[in-house]
């Protein structure tokens, strides 16, 4: 079994319609989360000397986006991510930039 429920061939493209769902999913979740975020990472101002509370925001949702959907590929695989892997889930991570930043803002 796998992250998603059900079991895997793991002989196909690692980057399969099904697992970029299940990421496409999860990071919705996550860009679901930033309204609640927004009103706690202020806090940690003094503590991590940061200047701008949507750059520092901003850099957390992806830093977390992409260890989530690196420990999903582990886990669904059950091996590390290539260099070629990483990169694809890099672009998809990536490609919700705008998304992130729009949620920060508004």
């Amino acid at each position: 079994m796998n992250l998603i429920g059900k079991r895997l061939d793991l002989t196909i493209v690692p980057l399969s319609p099904e697992f970029s769902k299940y990421l496409q999913d999860t990071i919705h979740g996550i860009i679901a989360g930033i309204p609640a975020l927004k009103k706690e990472y202020p806090k940690f101002r003094g503590e991590w000397k940061f200047e701008s509370d949507s750059d520092f925001l901003y850099g957390c949702i992806v830093g977390q986006m992409l260890g989530t959907c690196l420990t999903a590929f582990k886990m669904t695989y059950e091996r590390a991510a290539g260099p070629d892997e990483i990169m694809a889930i890099g672009e998809l991570v990536e490609s919700y930039f705008p998304l992130i930043r729009e949620k920060i803002r508004s």
